[in-house]
């Protein structure tokens, strides 16, 4: 049998489809839940081929996270843009979404996740990474109307994974919290955060 001739546009497709049906995938079953074979198949290509895109399934969870902060961004943008409703009420939707990621599709790993994947990768592709989540945090402040000399991205990250971290690990792998509370101690970190970025915000427009 002749073997497959994928043009570029091809290629492209293929690798747009690995991370839609990946991230699918990892929002359903978690990233651990994630294996080569059942995503190959579900794409319909070899494993082999998997392999002309990505370095390693590490790799490519790597890479579904840079889909997915594109994705944020545009999230952002569109709150941003509704006519209806307030600056503060906009971000507050716009977190409160990322929040309930499973129901919207959005990949958010557990603390368990993060420490497997990040056993697995080598310091150099973990440094490669790091600038990418900067980046991103940069762009979400620019949306925002926020200023780096306000807040620094790395501690704008740190908020938002602080809290997205607390709901969804617990109580997993944080035994002494109080589940039954999450949602309302969810809400309440969503609605200090808005009220920080808020005071940001105006702060610079009283410059």
């Amino acid at each position: 049998m002749a073997r497959k001739t994928y043009t570029e546009e091809d290629r492209a497709r293929v690798r747009q489809a690995l991370l839609d049906t990946g991230l699918n995938m990892a929002v359903s079953k978690g990233l651990k839940g994630l294996h080569l074979a059942e995503l190959a198949a579900a794409v319909g290509i070899s494993k082999p081929y998997f392999y002309t895109f990505f370095d390693s399934l590490e790799d490519f969870s790597l890479q579904m996270m840079e889909e997915q902060r594109c994705r944020l961004l545009r999230l952002l943008e569109q709150e941003l843009a509704r006519p209806e409703g307030t600056w503060e009420e906009h971000v507050e939707s716009f977190f409160r979404t990322i929040l309930r990621h499973r129901e919207n599709g959005i990949l958010v790993m557990t603390q368990g996740e993060e420490a497997d994947l990040h056993s697995r990768l080598t310091p150099e592709r973990f440094q490669d990474f790091r600038p990418g989540q900067r980046d991103f945090f940069l762009r979400l402040m620019a949306l925002l109307d926020i200023r780096q000399e306000d807040c620094a991205p790395e501690v704008l990250a740190n908020l938002v994974f602080s809290c997205l971290l607390i709901y969804n690990s617990a109580p997993e792998s944080m035994p002494f919290l109080f589940p039954s509370h999450l949602e309302e101690t969810a809400a309440l970190h969503v609605k200090f955060l808005v009220n920080y970025l808020g005071s940001l915000r105006n702060a610079k427009k009283d410059r």
